[in-house]
Order: structure tokens, then sequence, then C-alpha cells
């Protein structure tokens, strides 16, 4: 079975989705938006190495290789997204003078990071898009041409270089928001990823023993952050980063423990049919949510003449039709793209060791 089939990852990816949805649509303020972008950052690239360590030992390292890899990511992402930047561009949201052309180029991030601000907001989420576009222009080309061992050694010097970006942050002072939209802030996330697939073994065995061991750090680290940080001393700013890393541990072994199936109540309680489902569709999910957003906005004011503000209300009144409307496209249109572009070609099977 190929890595990404496995149904309990879906239901990480619908567990990522619903984090996104409460921080949009309830509480900004809220840690759970990041932290599912970035289990977003850990799953895409535990699955991405996987896929291309099979290809890589099926095909070698070649122009072959990369053109397969390249075509199959392309089909899977970019119709759906090219549909929604072009179909907001023709409606007027997003114009020339928006970053039209950062946008269809993947560079959203380099947008919104040197304009200092989240405009046109509509495709402010996409800077997550970009950065993971970025990590695929680089990850195939170290992957098929080192061996396993130079690899996870290169995931680490990612982890590596994103703290070392965090901690300079700290030291000089200067953290505001669009800092964290350039790439070297995510390679932790990316490294992390790939390191679960080289090591998931000893991640998910045994289960509860490596649970508790990722779940005590990161709590702490969930602790410093309800903690004020100003007229605090240098060095416990320094430790807060030196802590940066360990929200990721639990989403690590919890991605391990679901691909190697060494646990049948979490496969289970992750894989079943409606989250399994909600997570297939999660790319839609998070590429229409904020388009959503603004045609909901505005078609509450129209008729009902009531202003869709931040709340629970909002997150029931957007998160339905996104997901309705992510299902349709999925039946209708991504998925019989997925569907050619397999009967084109057959990818070799990514096996996850355990």
């Amino acid at each position: 079975m190929e890595a990404d089939r496995i149904r309990g990852l879906d239901g990480i990816r619908a567990i990522a989705i619903l984090g996104v949805f409460y921080t949009h649509f309830v509480d900004g303020d809220s840690l759970l938006g990041d932290l599912a972008v970035r289990t977003f950052f850990i799953l895409s690239a535990f699955l991405i190495t996987a896929k291309l360590v099979a290809l890589r030992d099926a095909e070698g390292f070649s122009f072959a290789a990369l053109r397969s890899f390249y075509t199959r990511r392309a089909l899977r992402l970019l119709p759906t997204y090219y549909a929604m930047v072009l179909a907001l561009a023709a409606i007027g949201l997003v114009t020339i003078r928006d970053g039209l052309f950062y946008h269809l180029a993947f560079l959203s991030n380099v947008w919104f990071a040197m304009n200092m601000n989240w405009h046109p907001w509509v495709l402010a989420h996409i800077w997550t898009l970009s950065v993971e576009w970025q990590f695929y222009l680089i990850w195939p080309l170290v992957v098929l041409s080192c061996a396993n061992r130079s690899v996870a050694l290169v995931a680490a010097g990612a982890i590596a270089i994103a703290l070392a970006f965090w901690l300079g942050c700290y030291v000089t002072g200067y953290y505001p928001d669009n800092m964290v939209l350039w790439s070297p802030f995510s390679l932790d996330a990316f490294g992390v990823g790939a390191l679960v697939f080289f090591h998931s073994g000893m991640l998910a065995r045994p289960v509860r023993t490596r649970l508790l061991a990722a779940i005590l750090p990161a709590a702490l680290w969930g602790a410093l952050q309800l903690v004020e940080t100003d007229g605090r001393p240098r060095l416990l700013l320094v430790v807060d980063f030196l802590l940066q890393i360990l929200p990721l541990l639990p989403m690590a072994i919890l991605i391990a423990i679901t691909a190697s199936g060494t646990s049948p109540i979490i496969n289970r309680v992750l894989g079943a049919r409606p989250l399994a489902y909600l997570g297939r569709i999660s790319y839609g999910c998070y590429l229409y949510h904020f388009p959503m957003l603004w045609l909901m906005m505005h078609l509450m004011w129209r008729l009902f003449d009531y202003p869709l503000k931040r709340g629970i209300i909002q997150l029931v009144v957007v998160a339905i039709p996104t997901i309705a409307f992510s299902a349709l496209s999925w039946e209708f249109f991504e998925r019989p793209i997925q569907k050619w572009g397999a009967g084109r070609q057959k990818a070799p099977q990514a096996k996850i060791t355990v």
C-alpha cells in the first residue's frame, strides 16, 4: 500500500485542517493553526521522501525520475490551485498589483513578506503552498542523488538551519510576523518529516513510551507560550527558542505510529471513514476556505444584513460549504485528473520500514 493511501494519515490531515479552520474562523490567537500547518509540512516531507526513495531505488537518479516525480506532484496540486487563483483574478479579487504573478509562480510567501501585510487576504493562506513548492525544488535532487544516510544528514542539517534562523530572531530581538514566511523557518518541520521516514521503526515502538517522551516536553513548550515575553531575561528567551522544535515531536511520532500500523486503536480512530474522507479532500478545504469566507461574508451581509464575525457561527457558516465544495472538487475535478495521470505512469511503491 502506498504511504499516502494509509487512511490513518488521511485522518491526521483531517485533524490538521480542522485546526486551521478553528484558528482562522474562531480564534485568531490560537496556536492550532500554526501547529496544523507544521503537521502538513511534516506529513508532506514524510510522504515525499518515501516516494522519492522508492523512485531512486527503482530508477536511480535521472531526468526521467525527476520528470516522473514532478509530473505526479503537478497533476495533484497545480490544476486546483491555478483554477482557484485565476477564478479570483477573473472576478477582480486578485490583480497584478496584488502580486498575481507572485502567486502564480508559487512565491506568495515572498510577496507577503516583502510587503509586510496580508493583502490580498483571500490568498493569505497560500504562502504555505509556496513554501512547500520551494521545498520540492531542492529535496528531490537530494534524495535521488544521495544514499539514505546522507539524506538523513541533510534533513538534520535542515533542522539546524531553521533553528539557527529562529535563534537569530531571538538573540537580535527582531521578530516581525512576516519573518516566518521565509522558507528557512519551515525547514525544521520538513527535516523532521524526512527523518520520520528513516527512523519510523524507532519512533513507532514502544508506542506508550514514545508518546510520553514526546508529550511531556511539548507540554512544557506549550506552557512557555502562555508566559509573557516582555521583561524576561535573554537567557530564558534563548531557552524558549531551544524548545521551538518540541511541538514537532508528538506529530512525528503519531505519523510514524499511524504509518507503521503498530497501534490498531489509533489506526481505527484516525482511519474512520468520515475523518479519512475529510483528510482526502483536505487540500481543497485548505485552498478554498478563505475564498469561501469572502463569499459567505458577502452573502450574509447582502441577504441578512448580518456581519459575519469570527466565532462559532463563522466556523459553521463557512466550514460546511467549504467542505461540501471541496468534496465536489475532489470527485469531479481532482480525482479524474488523478486517475488520468495514474493511467499514464505507474509510480514505484513507497515502503515504510518499521
